[in-house]
């Protein structure tokens, strides 16, 4: 008889350890007998370590018994237990279990596909588990965009003295000019100077829509520069006398002097015309403009046909630092559209000109015009039969000398063709008499070996010379074919 742990009675108690496997009465028995609790509590173990043993082993037993050995006699035990282990001893051995091969059952699971042995849900947990465990492919690298920042521009007073085109820590020339006490004076009053003059551009850069009048400028000066208004005086009009404060469409504060100082006729109604009247009026002259054309703007022109708009000139502002162009967009509302660098060029097809094909020609147009200039500074090559060479004529000069340089070199690869094909030609007819050389004296040699041996002195004497002329003459003919290969 033998105890397992894997069955438990629900009525046994909970001291026990174990429960006896069997028929509810033997249960029972055991169970009532307060003696037999220590064979039960002392064989369960044995029960336990039976069971871990594999189930191959245990059906594969002669004796037929499923479990190990049989359990030994406890000395506490009864004669009830005696009997119920002899009676159940007899049952078992009375049983006859058939004996089952599994060779063959082994087999055919070890032939089991993955698909056939694992059930669906088992093939799409492992599936997932995959599909997880998988890296996710690398991140695509990202576009390097061309860097068309631009320099970052000074701001403040340094700004202000930046975008009208002046240094801010020095008087100009035409300052020193204008100003001979002030750039002859201490060193104090020059950078006096220099303050009043960038905070005033600062004011009109500040609102370029209103005229800036002196009596602003004073008000806004800080303390202790609005104190001399006799200078600060002197450097408004400086200012306004050249055009760096109050110029372009702006409301005027102050109106136009009644009295006309002059009469100015001015030629041409583009930008710099109608600037310089408008200008010329502010100080009180009498401008007038004259144009040829029924329209102004001059080279700034825009097409306008239905829907369609183009801009035939004069249409890109090229940098805005210190372009007074600047000052003007603001006063007339215009936002200025920011132009990459990156230019595309498109073929008459529509396909957009290769990177490369486009370096290729930039870099040989501006050899061109290095060569053109050195022309020009270096050679003074600067009159052509008497009359003055345009940067178009010099660079059609350049390209003719270029493209005669280049039929030069034609003209020199041609001739070493011909060389070439001269020493071909040659050497094919080495091949062709070497040839029937080679026929001639394989005849000969055919010949002389017909005679049968033993042969004559005489006789084996010209069949081996006859050998060793046509073995040299085979050389040769590989030799020329190394030859031609090498030509070809």
């Amino acid at each position: 008889m033998m105890l397992s742990s894997k069955k438990s009675d629900p009525g046994s108690s909970s001291s026990s350890a174990s429960s006896v496997p069997g028929d509810g009465a033997q249960d029972l028995q055991l169970q009532s007998q307060p003696g037999a609790l220590s064979s039960v509590a002392g064989s369960s173990e044995i029960g336990v370590s039976a069971d871990r043993t594999p189930r191959k082993k245990e059906r594969a037993s002669p004796s037929g018994d499923p479990g190990g050995p049989p359990m030994p006699h406890s000395a506490a035990g009864s004669m009830d237990g005696g009997a119920a282990d002899t009676a159940e001893g007899r049952r078992t051995s009375r049983r006859k279990r058939p004996k089952v091969e599994y060779r063959e059952m082994d087999e055919s699971l070890a032939n089991l596909s993955e698909d056939e042995y694992y059930s669906e849900e088992e093939r799409n947990a492992k599936a997932e588990k995959e599909r997880k465990q998988v890296p996710p492919p690398p991140p695509a690298p990202p576009v390097e965009e061309e860097n068309d920042s631009e320099p970052e521009e000074p701001s403040g007073v340094e700004g202000a003295a930046f975008q009208s085109r002046l240094p801010h820590d020095r008087m100009t020339s035409q300052e020193a000019a204008c100003f001979p006490d002030i750039i002859s004076g201490p060193q104090q009053t020059q950078k006096v100077f220099l303050y009043i003059r960038n905070r005033t551009l600062q004011l009109w850069l500040d609102n370029p829509k209103i005229q800036l009048t002196f009596e602003a400028t004073v008000q806004q000066l800080e303390a202790p520069y609005n104190s001399d208004a006799v200078l600060v005086h002197r450097i408004h009009s400086y200012l306004e006398r050249h055009g760096l404060i109050n110029f372009g469409i702006y409301k005027r504060v102050k109106p136009l002097p009644t009295k006309k100082t002059g009469k100015v006729i001015i030629i041409g109604s583009g930008v710099s015309g109608l600037a310089a009247a408008r200008q010329l009026q502010s100080f009180g002259m009498d401008a007038t403009v004259l144009e040829a054309r029924d329209r102004v703007g001059g080279r700034v022109a825009t097409f306008r046909k239905g829907n369609y708009v183009a801009d035939l000139g004069a249409m890109v502002v090229t940098g805005l630092g210190g372009n007074p162009m600047a000052v003007i967009s603001k006063q007339v509302n215009m936002e200025l559209a920011k132009i990459k660098q990156k230019c595309p060029l498109y073929e008459a097809n529509g396909q957009a000109v290769p990177k490369e094909k486009d370096e290729m020609v930039e870099q040989e147009f501006n050899r061109l015009l290095e060569a053109t200039s050195y022309l020009s500074h270096q050679l003074d090559f600067n009159f052509l039969n008497s009359k003055p060479v345009s940067l178009g004529q010099a660079l059609e000069v350049v390209i003719q000398l270029q493209e005669k340089h280049v039929k030069d070199e034609q003209i020199e690869h041609w001739k070493k063709i011909v060389k070439t094909q001269e020493e071909l030609k040659e050497l094919l007819n080495k091949m062709v008499a070497t040839k029937e050389k080679v026929k001639e004296l394989h005849q000969q040699y055919k010949e002389a070996s017909e005679v049968k041996p033993p042969r004559d002195i005489t006789a084996e004497f010209l069949v081996k010379s006859k050998h060793r002329d046509l073995t040299a003459l085979c050389k040769a003919s590989t030799l020329h074919c190394f030859s031609n290969a090498l030509f070809i």
